[in-house]
Formats: structure tokens, sequence, C-alpha cells
């Protein structure tokens, strides 16, 4: 949580705990922390809670992780098969061979650009630019991201610059839990 927004949470639970303190009112109050949505009957019980859950986010942080974040369900049935309806030839090329090599090598850092430029069979990385561009546009067509489809890891090493890419783990579960793309070819 930025500063910014701890200071609004902050003073509006201040502003509410002095309105209601000397009456009998009562107030629900929600939040949203780490993706979650936690809701607290007092404005005390709302500062308890977020100082707790912000301690748990630095107790991870100092050893080495990091905090559970919910993310929202962004691929369903519909999205995915509005997604692969719309897509043309290499973009489901791209997207099965993502799976398939990520399903294989599960933890891995990515699938490299140039593994996947052989995949396709298409003749350079600019190629491999074109079809990401044509699935961003479909994507964005169906009211969602690459960056909820996939991730990039950019390395600079010695030789140039290293693409590995990987799919989302919303996507993948998607896909298996409809069967991709066994049941659909």
């Amino acid at each position: 949580m930025d500063t910014s927004t701890k200071c609004d949470l902050d003073s509006t639970l201040r502003f509410m705990y002095s309105t209601f303190r000397n009456k009998k009112y009562t107030m629900a109050i929600e939040f949203k922390h780490n993706g979650r949505i936690w809701r607290c009957d007092t404005a005390e019980e709302a500062i308890q809670l977020r100082y707790q859950l912000e301690e748990e986010d630095e107790a991870e942080y100092a050893s080495g992780g990091e905090p559970s974040v919910v993310e929202e369900e962004v691929w369903t049935s519909d999205t995915f098969t509005e997604l692969l309806k719309g897509s043309g030839m290499l973009q489901k090329k791209l997207l099965k061979f993502l799976y398939e090599k990520g399903e294989n090598s599960f933890g891995s850092a990515g699938v490299d650009s140039s593994e996947i430029v052989k995949a396709l069979k298409i003749d350079s990385e600019e190629a491999l630019a074109g079809v990401l561009s044509g699935l961003s546009k479909n994507l964005k067509r169906i009211g969602r991201q690459p960056s909820e489809l996939y991730s990039v890891d950019v390395q600079w090493l010695k030789d140039g610059k290293v693409r590995k890419f990987r799919l989302k783990h919303g996507f993948r579960w998607a896909a298996t839990q409809l069967g991709w793309p066994e049941k659909w070819i």
C-alpha cells in the first residue's frame, strides 16, 4: 500500500471514529488488502487489522518472500473461449506452445523467444512481434491486457537481449479446466 493510500485510509478512519464514537452507531468497514476484501465492525478493528496485515507483509518481505496476493479472476470459460475464437492460427500455436512448454518445465523462467520463433516456424523475432501484436488486439477486443495472459522477462546478456515468455496461472488454469488443447483439436 503506498503512502498516500495509507494517509487517506487513516484520515477516513479517524473521521469515522470521531463521528461515531460517542453515539451508539455501528458501521461495518470494508477495505481491500493484497487483493482480498476485509470487513470489520468498528473503526478500531479496521485500524488494528490493517496494522496486523501490514506487519505480516513486512515479516514476509524480511524473510525474503512476498505477501500472497489474490488476483482477480480474469480467465473464465467465456473469456478463454472468446480469446481463442478471435485468434489466428499463429496466435493459437503460440498459446499452445507456451502452455505445453511451461507445463513440462514448471517453475522455469519461461520460454525463450528464439524457441518460440522455431516452434511457430516464422522468420524472425520481428515476425513474433507481429503475432504478439495481433494477440494484443484480440485481448483488447475482449477487455483484457497482455499482462493478464502472459509475462515477459527480459535479460541483457553479452550476446544481447533474451526474452522469456510465460503464461499466467489464471489462463493456464482455465485451459486445463476446459481440456485445452487436447479436447479442442
